[in-house]
């Protein structure tokens, strides 16, 4: 597959959309309290009435934007390209993890944000989680970067091929 930011020499080996860590958490956090205050549920003592209660639902204290804010930080601290809270990573066959922002359409890599050498990375590893599965690096100073996505099998196999890559040859 030839995508926008690779050397003319270098071939994308897999390719992953995926969302940074936490994401699936904190849209649920954000959505579950909205929800209650569309049926009607009074939240706060004194909300006579249905409408009242939806403007006082308790928020989560940073809510998606405040997430990924914190998760860039992190990231961006270690030399992680950052594209967002949903970005398309590719493993090339020159040993790097290529960062692109998706496209609208299916995902696909859109705007190339940069680059991350996988001779940075000393361990990757993968859990599944109720819906979603994340997969975590461990970075060689000691920094942790996450993601997530629902396609448990393509998120192991990709974080498999970032291992081999990462291996010193």
């Amino acid at each position: 597959m030839r995508v926008d930011g690779l050397d003319t020499d270098e071939h994308l080996v897999r390719w992953m959309a995926v969302s940074f860590a936490g994401s699936a958490e904190t849209s649920v956090r954000g959505a579950f309290p909205l929800g209650m205050g569309r049926i009607g549920t009074p939240l706060t003592a004194g909300a006579s009435e249905p409408r009242a209660a939806m403007h006082t639902v308790p928020r989560a204290p940073h809510g998606r934007r405040g997430a990924i804010a914190q998760w860039a930080s992190a990231a961006d601290h270690c030399g992680f390209p950052v594209a967002g809270g949903d970005m398309v990573l590719g493993l090339s066959d020159q040993r790097r993890v290529h960062v692109w922002r998706p496209r609208f359409w299916r995902a696909r890599p859109g705007r190339h944000v940069g680059w991350f050498p996988c001779s940075r990375i000393v361990q990757v590893a993968t859990t599944r989680q109720m819906l979603t599965t994340r997969m975590t690096w461990l970075i060689d100073d000691s920094s942790v970067i996450g993601f997530e996505s629902m396609h448990a099998r393509r998120l192991r196999a990709f974080a498999d091929a970032v291992l081999e890559a990462a291996a010193p040859r």
